[in-house]
């Protein structure tokens, strides 16, 4: 397969492993926005998309306050506006907040603050973004009282909840849906271990019409777990992808777009400055580490959201190892590159080799004179080798390439010779 030097080496790797489509290595960039007015720095708080390009945030504390207030930001103004009704919920932090309908939001729970003792909440409340009202809602049944829950939309109304700190770590793994129509939660019963485990400060958001995907939690122990909530089948699969963002909680996942999630920041082996954002597929099940040149200062108990495809918003969170408690805004514009199958056209055949038994070289056979360059890479479009200017004497010269220290798997061998490429899928399996 040949294709102009260049850009495209990398792309090539991807379009290999898609049947219909490929993406090659997504990037993103981060943009501070500086809107003209803001909420005080705080951390906890509940955060959700709206509609109509806004975003809602409730509560949340700093060193010295819990909060009771509200604010909405508008993307089109870059403008936060607070809020103030009469009949709003309680000063709270540890709730979680998620959009139910096309205007509307649902908050539940949390760590209330009404009084000089804290108390935990399992009130359900309902945001109007046409009335700009809170009204709250008093379903026949309710889960628990608790914090440090997840929750989001898994449907038109509809929203998920799973987990949670009851009481003084006593951490759960029930499975709640409430339904807006019903005015009801319902306990969906999931038998354990076909769920996640009991834990707090995990991370959930909806994946596709139907499905949320979860990620990490505490429990005595930052957790790796990745899992799929079905709503059609109503259980809990657990998802093993070849590699995951490793232990994480107290950070914040937000859908972005279609059979697509990501995550951004939390609390990272034990410091809550962490500053990486991860990108969960879908179709692919895997994690991937989206890198950017400019990023927000690292931080925890932040939040972010969707607030148009490919588009997140992030607000808040605290940094525990500069003790910055933030209030800035900030963008994060997803590029996928999509490329279609029928851009990439050619009538060679892919080359294929297979190493097993005992070998340690992969033999390459180039068909020209000259200069050639290679690199050998592995599934995830990461580098394992390269060699620059190694010049062929003659037509049909064979090189051979060291591999002895690669495990069995599938890999690809890129040579570039007279601005064009050639790739070739190597099996290793000895």
């Amino acid at each position: 397969m040949l294709f102009t030097k260049g850009k495209f080496t990398y792309l090539i790797i991807l379009f290999l492993l898609c049947s219909n489509y490929f993406c090659s290595a997504q990037t993103g960039i981060w943009e501070e926005l500086y809107p003209t007015n803001s909420p005080s720095p705080r951390l906890g708080f509940g955060m959700a998309e709206i509609g109509d390009g806004k975003v809602i945030i409730f509560g949340g504390m700093d060193e010295n306050n819990v909060f009771d207030e509200t604010w909405i930001y508008d993307f089109k103004e870059n403008n936060w506006t607070e809020i103030k009704n009469d009949i709003h919920p309680g000063k709270r932090k540890a709730h979680r907040m998620a959009r139910i309908t096309k205007d509307k939001v649902l908050m539940f729970g949390g760590e209330s603050y009404e009084t000089t003792n804290s108390e935990l909440m399992n009130d359900t409340w309902i945001f109007n973004l046409g009335t700009l009202k809170w009204t709250e809602k008093k379903p026949v049944k309710n889960p628990l009282s608790r914090y440090d829950f997840v929750l989001s939309q898994i449907s038109d109304g509809k929203v998920l909840l799973f987990g949670g700190d009851i009481g003084a770590g006593d951490y759960v793994s029930d499975t709640w849906i409430y339904d807006i129509q019903e005015n009801n939660w319902i306990n969906i019963s999931t038998n354990y271990p076909y769920r996640p485990p009991p834990c707090a400060n995990a991370i959930m958001a909806q994946i596709d019409a139907g499905k949320t995907l979860f990620y990490g939690g505490w429990q005595f122990q930052y957790l790796t777990d990745t899992w799929l909530f079905n709503l059609l089948e109503q259980k809990w699969i657990k998802i093993e992808p070849l590699s995951n963002p490793g232990n994480m909680g107290n950070s914040s996942m937000s859908n972005i777009n279609k059979s697509e999630v990501v995550f951004w920041g939390g609390d990272h082996d034990g410091w809550g400055n962490y500053d990486e954002l991860w990108l969960f597929d879908l179709n692919d099940s895997s994690w991937k580490n989206i890198h950017t040149n400019i990023k927000p200062d690292g931080r925890f108990l932040h939040q972010i959201v969707k607030i148009e495809d490919n588009k997140l918003l992030l607000f808040g969170g605290y940094n525990n190892r500069t003790g910055l408690n933030h209030n800035d805004t900030w963008l994060f514009t997803l590029q996928p590159n999509d490329y279609k199958e029928d851009e990439f056209k050619t009538d060679n055949i892919i080359k294929s080799y297979i190493i097993s038994d005992n070998e340690n070289k992969l033999k390459i056979k180039i068909s020209n004179v000259g200069t050639v360059d290679y690199q050998f890479y592995d599934i995830f479009g990461n580098k394992l080798l390269e060699k620059e200017v190694l010049f062929v004497n003659s037509d049909n010269e064979i090189i051979n390439v060291d591999v002895r220290g690669f495990p069995n798997g599938l890999y690809f061998f890129i040579t570039h010779q007279n601005n064009n490429v050639e790739v070739a899928k190597v099996l290793i399996s000895r």
